[in-house]
Parts: structure tokens; C-alpha cells; sequence
């Protein structure tokens, strides 16, 4: 930018890249702003008034749908990570059983069959973690409760993994598999008195 001292004499003051830059970001700020702060008047100063005829409506029929599609979409997101959450908990408790492993195991190097972080009420909570996403009643249900059923029996846990449970938490994991293993038989009971 060049700037006249006198007559004679004129000095040039070359502006950097950086300096152009910076004026020209803050000339187009200004503008922008001075843009968008018209256009987003207030219709009521503007003399405009909206009523609520303007807005349209949803027919009952079409609200009914949405809602019943939303729900569906949550209910299918539910499932999918319950699934992905249960897929991870059997492949944790395959490698916790696995034969001939000698690591030792702690609280919570155990696989429990709910979310982490969640262990109260705990039968709702491994109630819907384990059969949340199956059929009650049915031959899956069954099945995957037997399964259940027998990986959590007091006995056979500490048959499989008795000798290498660390000792400062031996207690409080047997205490949590025992109470894991009366809800599954208290399931189990619930559904043979059914049929």
C-alpha cells in the first residue's frame, strides 16, 4: 500500500501475504454478517406475521407411522448391540474357560453376563443383557439359558477355574457367580412351571 508523505515523496508500504489475508477475512466477515443479520430479521418487525395456519399438519395416520417406525428402528439398534455386546461376552467367556490356560483371574478379568458398570438390580440387568434379544419360551431361549445355566453353576466354575482365581478376590467372585447362577435357575423354574 503506498502512502503520499508530501509533493516529493512517497513511501511503499508493501502489505504481507499474511496482512492481505487477514483484511480480506475480516472485509468479507463484515459483509457476511451485515448480510445475514438482514435476512434474519424478525417476521413480526419485518410486518410479516405468521400464524399457526402456516405450519403445516401431520395427519394422524402419518404421525402414527412415523412413530411406529422409530420405535421399530430403536428397538432393531437395541438388538444389534446387545447382539455385538453378547458376541463379545462369549468370546471373552470361551477364552476365561479355555483348557489349559494358567493366567491368573481376577474380578474383573471375568466376562459377567451384563454391561459393565451395571450390576444392580442385578437379575433385570442380566436378564436383558443375556435374553434380551430372544424369544422367551423359545427353543433358542431354552437352549442358550441351558448353556447359561451350566457355565455359571457354582461347582463347575470352580472346577474350571478355581486354582487360578486370585485371592484377594475369591470371595466376592464366588459370591457373584452364585447369585448369577440362582437367577438362571430361578428363570429356569419359571419357565418349566409354565409348561
Amino acid at each position: 500500500m503506498c502512502v503520499f508523505a508530501d509533493f516529493y515523496t512517497y513511501e511503499c508500504e508493501y502489505e504481507t501475504w499474511n496482512a492481505w489475508a487477514d483484511r480480506m477475512a475480516k472485509e468479507y466477515a463484515a459483509r457476511y454478517h451485515s448480510t445475514v443479520t438482514s435476512s434474519r430479521q424478525n417476521p413480526r418487525q419485518k410486518g410479516t406475521d405468521t400464524s399457526a395456519s402456516d405450519i403445516p399438519k401431520i395427519s394422524a395416520t402419518k404421525r402414527k407411522r412415523f412413530e411406529e417406525n422409530m420405535k421399530a428402528e430403536q428397538d432393531e439398534h437395541r438388538r444389534e448391540k446387545i447382539g455385538l455386546r453378547k458376541l463379545h461376552y462369549e468370546r471373552n467367556c470361551i477364552a476365561l474357560y479355555k483348557p489349559g490356560s494358567s493366567s491368573p483371574i481376577g474380578y474383573d478379568n471375568i466376562s459377567w453376563p451384563h454391561p459393565a458398570g451395571r450390576e444392580s438390580p442385578l437379575k433385570e440387568v442380566v436378564v436383558e443383557f443375556l435374553f434380551g434379544d430372544l424369544e422367551i419360551g423359545s427353543d433358542t431361549y431354552k437352549s442358550y439359558l441351558r448353556l447359561q445355566r451350566i457355565r455359571w453353576h457354582p461347582d463347575r466354575f470352580v472346577h474350571r477355574c478355581g486354582e487360578r482365581l486370585k485371592d484377594c478376590d475369591r470371595a466376592k467372585i464366588l459370591d457373584k457367580v452364585n447369585a448369577i447362577s440362582q437367577i438362571l435357575n430361578s428363570l429356569h423354574e419359571t419357565l418349566s412351571a409354565g409348561h
